[in-house]
C-alpha cells in the first residue's frame, strides 16, 4: 500500500513536470492603460523608481503626485485623456488613450504622436500585448525623440530614448492597486 502511495505521488509530480513548457509567460491584465492610486510604482531596469505619494488639488483639479528620486510630476486622468503639469510647466495633455494611430498633439513644446495601440512588449519572456506607443518630439531640435510605452493595466512598461546611456529601459517592477508586479 506504501509503495502505491509512493507511485501515484511520483506520477503527479512526473506529470505535472512534463506538462510544464518554456513557452514565454503572458502578463494577464485589465484594460486601464494608465491606473493612477495612491503607492501605485513602477521601477525600471536602468532609472529611479517613480512611485505615486498622495493626491494634491491645483486649480480645482485632483492630481496624483509622482514622486521620483531627483522629479516631481502630479498627472490627473478625465475621458480617458491623462494629463501632466510640473513645477515649470503649466497643464498639457500627455496621453490621449482615445487617439488613433498616429494622431499628434502638443504637450507645451513637445509634439506628442501615439504611433501604436498594438505594441507587444517582450520583458525576460513575458508578452504584455497591446501596448500603447506615444513618441515625443520638439519640432526642430535634434536627437531629444523619446517613446513611452503603456500597457495595459500596468501604465508605464518601457521607455526608450536615443541620446540616453540606456535607450531602451524596460519595467522591471510595479506595485499596481496593491498588487506585485515582477519581470525577473
Amino acid at each position: 500500500m506504501k509503495a502505491l502511495s509512493i507511485f501515484l505521488v511520483l506520477s503527479t509530480i512526473l506529470g505535472m513536470a512534463i506538462s510544464c513548457t518554456k513557452e514565454p509567460a503572458s502578463v494577464n491584465s485589465g484594460c486601464d492603460y494608465f491606473p493612477l492610486q495612491v503607492q501605485n510604482s513602477w521601477e525600471f531596469e536602468n532609472s529611479p523608481k517613480t512611485t505615486i505619494i498622495a493626491t494634491k488639488v491645483i486649480d480645482q483639479k485632483t492630481y496624483y503626485v509622482f514622486a521620483g528620486s531627483t522629479d516631481t510630476s502630479y498627472y490627473r486622468k478625465q475621458n480617458n485623456k491623462v494629463y501632466i503639469r510640473s513645477a515649470y510647466e503649466p497643464e498639457a495633455l500627455i496621453f490621449d488613450l482615445n487617439a488613433a494611430e498616429r494622431q499628434s498633439w502638443h504637450q507645451n513644446s513637445w509634439k506628442v504622436t501615439l504611433t501604436s495601440k498594438h505594441d507587444t512588449i517582450v520583458i525576460n519572456h513575458a508578452k504584455i500585448p497591446n501596448c500603447y506607443c506615444f513618441f515625443f518630439d520638439i519640432p526642430g531640435a535634434v536627437d531629444d525623440e523619446y517613446a513611452i510605452w503603456l500597457a495595459p493595466g500596468i501604465g508605464f512598461i518601457r521607455k526608450s530614448c536615443g541620446f540616453c546611456p540606456y535607450p531602451i529601459d524596460n519595467l522591471r517592477s510595479a506595485l499596481i492597486n496593491h498588487v506585485g508586479i515582477t519581470f525577473p
